[in-house]
C-alpha cells in the first residue's frame, strides 16, 4: 500500500484500488490496463469490484448500499428507485 498526500493507493490482481483518507470506506477502483475513462468501480475490501452502473443497488447488501449513500450522495441520488 502507497500513502502519500495524493491519497492511498493498493495495486492487487490488475486492479488500482484508491481512497482519499484511510478513514474512508469505499474505495474507487481502476484497471490497470484500461484507460482512466470507464466504469465506475468501486469495492469494500479490495476483493469484490462493483461497477456502479450495472451492480448499485441490486447486488450491494443493505449494508454496503447505506455506506455507499454516506461516502458518495451525488452518485447514489443517480439511482434513485
Amino acid at each position: 500500500m502507497n500513502t502519500n498526500e495524493e491519497g492511498i493507493h493498493l495495486t492487487k490482481n490488475g486492479y488500482d484500488f484508491y481512497k482519499d483518507d484511510e478513514s474512508d470506506l469505499i474505495w474507487d477502483v481502476s484497471k490497470i490496463d484500461e484507460p482512466e475513462e470507464g466504469p465506475f468501480l468501486f469495492s469494500f475490501d479490495c476483493q469484490k469490484v462493483y461497477n456502479f452502473w450495472t451492480d448499485y443497488p441490486d447486488k450491494l447488501t443493505p449494508e454496503e448500499i447505506e455506506i455507499f449513500k454516506n461516502e458518495n450522495p451525488t452518485m447514489a441520488a443517480l439511482k434513485l428507485n
